[in-house]
């Protein structure tokens, strides 16, 4: 089995907004997957670098914005296929580390992830969506709404990591 990834994905909120990627599912052939869903901005922190350095280096790769990292909010495992299936993990299994972040500046686009050739890009587009319209998303992960809403004052400077597993 391949190792397991360390992510990290920053939660940007602004003027009731929340930054998100649509992206291409991971995994196509499932039919429990819709064809795309949105995601934070993050990916995989590389060997070297610090969870800070990883943060700022994706949210500019994906959305063309620079970022200050805050807090540490959640902790969400994957393995894909699901715990308890043959195979357990096989395809996939990540740790992603959520952070509240701050947008400091650049200008907003769609990016690209510089793993993957222009033919096979994952991003479909970047956005600021209303956090009153969030239900009407395929969010992953699907706590993220929830967890969105029951925050809705904003106050993230005191928040305790929470921790979701694979079927959360």
């Amino acid at each position: 089995m391949a190792n397991v990834n360390l992510r990290v994905s920053a939660l940007c909120i602004s003027d009731g907004h929340v930054l998100l990627i649509e992206h291409k599912s991971f995994a196509p052939d499932d039919p429990h997957f819709p064809a795309s869903y949105w995601i934070l901005p993050g990916g995989v922190v590389e060997r070297g670098e610090t969870l800070d350095e990883a943060l700022k280096r994706e949210m500019m790769e994906e959305t063309g914005l620079a970022c200050i990292p805050g807090n540490l909010l959640f902790i969400k495992e994957l393995l894909y296929p699901w715990p308890g299936a043959p195979d357990q993990g096989s395809r996939h299994h990540s740790v992603s580390l959520g952070f509240h972040c701050t947008v400091t500046g650049g200008e907003l686009m769609t990016g690209k992830d510089p793993e993957f050739p222009d033919d096979s890009q994952v991003i479909i587009r970047t956005e600021w969506v209303p956090l009153c319209e969030l239900d009407r998303y395929h969010l992953y992960p699907p706590f993220l709404a929830d967890y969105v809403h029951g925050k809705r004052d904003g106050d993230f400077g005191n928040a305790v990591p929470e921790f979701f597993d694979s079927l959360a």
